[in-house]
């Protein structure tokens, strides 16, 4: 039995001794196993901090160029932006664009901008209000979009103006509202600027792609050439700039033609000075009948000039009405109270009956009294001339026949049709007429024809055409 039992003793011992010597070795495994883990993930760790590494160095070389370019850029975008203490020198800048464009600036106002974290670069933006031509605001944005500083429009208002509110060269004077928008730069302070090496050897690698940059931060010169002729499209839309059908001129002829009057007024006064200073009556006769036949020329022209309307173009009108209207109306009344002012001479008084009658041919009643309406002053001295007299009543005639005329224009006559034989018929106003009878007063019918009737009026052969239906 002591036998057995040591057997099984031993047996126990070595079974259990087994199980401990499992255990230890399943517990040495396990903690391996974590070890290994645990250094896996070390190193998994380590692979991404040299793939990190690896992209840094890889993107080091370009990191460094851009850094370069940068500081080899820094005072050409010094000057584009402004500082904080050059933001005064900006607003001397839109006062200096105020008078290389013509316009007025009224107010100059800084926009409040909302609060936010400091940066380097911070928006700046004035407000203007200026009184200006159309062309006097292109030509101060062009001068915004011109400057070296980096400027910018973001919004405006115009109120167009009336044609009546001009300036001196006859331009319509907008009220404009205009944002002028800038940025300010003031560089925070940051990590201190890291040393490059072989800077210097960088600089001249990176020479072609730095002047690209400076061109690119620099503004390229473009030249505004003006108004060339354009009309202000906000207060005259009537007249274009370029070849018209019909009467009308375009700008340029009416700038041109305004220009021409200019001229021939101007002369006209210098010829008027040195009339005034002859001496010699007989002289100053002769001289004055020159003068008056130049001024009757003159007149004639601004007359046509007014009767047909032609000139739209604002700074053109302007023009000629304070520049060769009042001039040459102050040199008839300064000859007419001169000691020539003895009515106009024969030769003026025969061109006179020359326009007028013209004038008359083609039906051109009001141009014909027109012209006659600067001598009439002066007509009754010189019908005092036995040599004048009859020009003077040949004027008259005219006159009466141009009255006439207009006042036959103006009467309501409705010729509906006619019928041509040997007792010719016309409807007029719904009555049939024959040759020879009244139709009204002082008017009566001299003739019908197949397309018109002629009438006597005042003493005066004048025709309506017959209706066509």
């Amino acid at each position: 039995m002591e036998l057995s039992e040591l057997v099984k003793n031993r047996v126990f011992l070595a079974v259990a001794g087994g199980v401990a010597l499992t255990a230890f070795l399943g517990g040495v495994i396990y903690f391996e196993r974590e070890h290994i883990a645990e250094l896996k993930a070390e190193a998994a760790g380590i692979e991404d901090q040299i793939s990190t590494a690896q992209v840094l160095v890889r993107g080091t070389p370009d990191l460094v160029k851009k850094v370069v370019i940068q500081r080899e850029t820094d005072a050409v975008a010094a000057q584009i932006l402004p500082n904080e203490e050059d933001i005064n020198n900006f607003v001397r800048t839109l006062r200096s664009f105020e008078e290389q464009s013509g316009v007025r600036i009224t107010a100059v106002k800084k926009k409040p901008l909302s609060s936010r974290e400091k940066r380097d670069f911070d928006r700046v933006v004035y407000q203007l209000t200026f009184e200006g031509s159309a062309f006097g605001l292109l030509s101060f944005i062009h001068s915004v979009e011109s400057d070296a500083r980096f400027m910018s429009v973001p919004s405006f208002k115009l109120a167009a103006a009336t044609r009546d509110k001009v300036d001196s060269s006859g331009e319509a004077l907008h009220r404009v509202t205009l944002d002028v928008e800038t940025y300010v730069y003031e560089p925070q302070k940051g990590p201190a600027a890291q040393r490059i090496d072989g800077y210097d050897r960088k600089v001249e690698q990176l020479a072609a792609e730095i002047d690209e940059r400076r061109d690119n931060l620099q503004i390229q010169p473009f030249e505004y050439l003006g108004q060339r002729g354009r009309r202000d499209p906000f207060v005259d839309p009537r007249t274009p700039a370029d070849s018209l059908d019909g009467p009308l001129m375009t700008i340029e002829e009416q700038l041109a033609a305004v220009d021409g009057l200019v001229e021939r007024t101007l002369e006209l006064q210098a010829f008027w000075e040195s009339y005034r200073n002859l001496e010699d009556f007989q002289a100053r006769v002769e001289a004055g009948v020159t003068f008056e036949e130049l001024l009757f020329g003159l007149e004639e022209d601004v007359r046509i000039v007014k009767v047909e309307g032609t000139l739209k173009h604002m700074p053109a009108e302007y023009t000629f009405r304070t520049e060769v209207v009042p001039v040459v109306a102050d040199l008839r009344i300064a000859m007419g109270e001169s000691l020539y002012g003895q009515g106009p001479g024969e030769t003026l008084l025969k061109e006179a009956l020359g326009v007028i009658g013209d004038h008359l041919l083609l039906g051109e009643f009001e141009l014909a009294l027109a012209a006659l309406s600067p001598l009439e002053t002066g007509l009754d001295r010189a019908a005092e001339d036995p040599k004048r007299a009859p020009l003077v009543a040949e004027l008259r005639d005219l006159e009466w026949r141009a009255r006439t005329a207009m006042d036959f224009d103006d009467l309501e006559l409705d010729v509906g049709g006619v019928i041509v034989g040997d007792t010719s018929v016309a409807l007029i106003d719904g009555r049939s007429v024959t040759e020879g009878e009244m139709v009204a007063p002082d008017l009566f019918v001299r003739s019908i024809r197949a397309d018109q009737v002629e009438f006597i009026f005042r003493g005066v052969a004048l025709s309506r055409l017959v209706a066509k239906k």
